[in-house]
């Protein structure tokens, strides 16, 4: 027995003798001063002596093949290009703190690299570095990482659950992180880069993508680059406070979007920010911010809440094209032109547009035919000109009231209008318009004009095909209020009136106005003071000031219309506006008649006096001066 075992020991050695004779140790140059000894037999790669590699010598079969640990020296200073391409038998390295840069394609098809720590000098990932290393788990970074190449990590379909980007980071190229097979399920990337710039881009326009189920902000961010989170799978997003600027396209096409807060901070936001993140439900904008970016929303189809800062001048092309949840929006005072397309396919069935208006674009409000409209529209005394199409398919607009410096109604711009039966225009010169500026507006409808211009539009072209009525008062035209009803809740939205001490809205249960639900009083800033319900103590509540004014009010029936009264009294309790009608909250089919009539002393057209009694005439129908229906 034995001397059995001692005969399978001296094969053994013999065997161990033989295959030492077989191995290779092969030697040579890396560099200008570094040189390396690669020992086939145990696959231990040696690097020696200092400063940059330079030759990829050891890309090409049969060495590659063999190395499956390296040794690198201190003092070198880079890993360059192809150096350890398909070491498919390397599993781990780390690198010295002096190495600086790791070139393109240097460690690509390492298929059994499991992690790799890349010291603390590392500025620079060189484009493919890392590519189709398919069983890469974790990789330590480089405090000082300055830059990631091109698809560096392409197919890396095993990296870590976490990343964690250090704050010198400033360049990543285009889809660094991409995988064809990409399982995304439990990646998240710990964003901690101060200001980093935006993604490299192909010919072909091809975003810089990063696909992670989760990326969180860390608390110095201050910029988020153009497509940093283009296919992110956040439902929400905290920004930090230091955050001063988002990207083009920085959060676009994130399908599971719902929420995102914005900084007061943020003073610039890229073209297409939001688009395409098709579950983003609110969308609250800073006060600082001045400028809205093109296609910020364009085809966020489940947005139906947007606060737009005051003081913006220009609501740009596409802003909010296709968000066909918005059933309505706030728009500043400060507002001066709004750009083609913005609100078009919205589902906006109440609009108040600001006094500030001088400009409508091209199909602004566009809708699609079986889309709701708002049943009344004012165009207010600035505005100067609308685009073509501008308010197509406002298939249940009933009055159109143009202030008195519209000057061009441009082609088709209430094409489809089919339901309108009043048109009040207040300008003395009949606006230049086109054949189809008013395409199946019917022929019947009323035109309401000054009375010392009724023979310049009953000569005008294209204005002479309606049935011209003289105005008996010319006053200026102001917007009246609009009314945004849900379930349970109605949203009042009114003009600010110069010289206005208080404005007083009472809520009725009926159309004769006998069952007063509350009466709310306003001070001239907006603010709520007073508040009187039926067997109920007065209550205060702040509200802020702007140049025209919002109050919600809850605890409504669902299904059920309401009256309402709006007036705008001085100091000495003299009636400056009056403005009245009725709303309906949404019942269990989810509609809403919206508002029903709406009329002001100053806003509508006609004053009649009747057995010595004032009316208001307004859209064929009489009212009394508290607003209740006489015919």
């Amino acid at each position: 027995m034995k001397r059995g075992i001692l005969n399978l020991l001296l094969v053994a050695g013999m065997l161990l003798q033989g295959a030492r004779a077989q191995a290779t140790v092969y030697t040579g140059s890396l560099g200008p001063e570094l040189t390396y000894t690669l020992d086939s037999g145990t696959g231990h790669l040696v690097i020696e002596g200092r400063g940059a590699m330079t030759s990829d010598e050891l890309c090409y079969y049969p060495k590659r093949d063999y190395v499956r640990t390296i040794s690198f020296p201190e003092g070198m200073t880079s890993v360059c290009a192809n150096a350890f391409h398909g070491c498919y038998n390397l599993q781990s390295f780390t690198l010295p703190d002096s190495v600086t840069s790791i070139g393109a394609y240097a460690f690509q098809e390492c298929t059994t690299l499991k992690s790799c720590d890349l010291g603390k000098g590392i500025k620079t990932i060189g484009s493919q570095a890392f590519s189709r290393c398919t069983a890469l788990q974790k990789v330590r970074w480089s405090d000082c990482l300055e830059s990631i190449g091109m698809w560096a990590f392409y197919n890396c379909t095993s990296l870590g659950d976490t990343l964690f980007f250090p704050k010198t980071l400033k360049t990543i190229g285009s889809e660094a992180f991409h995988s064809e097979n990409y399982n995304s399920s439990s990646k998240v990337m710990v964003w901690e880069v101060i200001h980093m710039n935006d993604f490299i881009k192909y010919e072909s326009d091809v975003p810089g993508e990063c696909h992670f189920e989760y990326i969180i902000f860390g608390d110095s961010v201050e910029y988020i680059p153009a497509r940093l989170c283009h296919y992110m799978y956040n439902d929400s997003i905290c920004l930090p406070q230091t955050v001063k600027a988002i990207g083009e396209r920085a959060f676009a096409s994130c399908s599971r979007l719902q929420k995102v807060n914005i900084p007061e901070g943020v003073m610039s936001i890229g073209t297409g920010a939001f688009a395409g993140s098709k579950n983003l439900k609110q969308l609250v904008l800073p006060d600082g911010l001045k400028e809205i970016p093109e296609q910020l929303c364009y085809n966020c189809s489940a947005l139906d809440s947007v606060r737009l800062p005051e003081g913006i001048k220009v609501i740009p092309q596409k802003a909010f094209q296709n968000c066909t949840a918005l059933h309505s929006i706030h728009l500043p005072n400060s507002i001066t032109n709004i750009g083609n397309s913005a609100f078009a396919h919205c589902m906006l069935d109440t609009l108040v547009l600001p006094t500030s208006l001088t400009v409508l674009g091209d199909g602004v409000f566009n809708k699609l035919e079986d889309h709701a409209s708002p049943k009344h529209l004012v165009l207010n005394d600035k505005l100067i000109a609308t685009g073509m199409h501008t308010f197509a398919n406002w298939t249940e607009l009933q009055t159109i009231t143009i202030g008195r410096n519209v000057a061009i109604l441009g082609q088709n711009c209430f094409w489809y209008d089919s339901l309108v039966t009043d048109i009040t225009c207040y300008a003395t010169q009949p606006p230049l318009i086109y054949d189809a500026t008013f395409e199946k507006v019917p022929d019947s409808a009323r035109l309401h004009v000054p009375a010392a211009s009724v023979n310049a539009y009953k000569s005008a072209q294209y204005w002479s095909r309606f049935r011209i009525v003289a105005m008996i008062d010319t006053a200026s035209v102001q917007p009246a209020v609009a009314v945004d009803a849900t379930g349970t809740t109605a949203n009042f939205t009114w003009p600010a009136v110069e010289g206005t001490t208080y404005y007083t809205l009472v809520l009725w249960a009926d159309e004769e106005r006998t069952e007063k639900m509350c009466t709310l009083t306003f001070n001239a800033a907006g603010q709520l003071v007073e508040i009187n319900f039926s067997n109920h103590a007065p209550a205060r509540q702040a509200q802020y000031a702007t140049d025209s004014f919002s109050f919600r009010y809850s605890g409504l029936a669902e299904g059920t219309e309401y009256w309402f009264t709006m007036t705008a009294t001085d100091e000495d309790e003299n009636e400056l506006y009056s403005s009245s009608g009725s709303f309906r909250t949404k019942g269990e089919n989810g509609t809403t008649t919206g508002i029903d009539e709406v009329q002001s002393d100053k806003v509508q057209c006609t004053k009649v006096l009747r057995d010595g009694k004032l009316y208001i005439m307004h859209g064929g129908t009489m009212y009394d001066v508290q607003g209740k229906r006489i015919q």
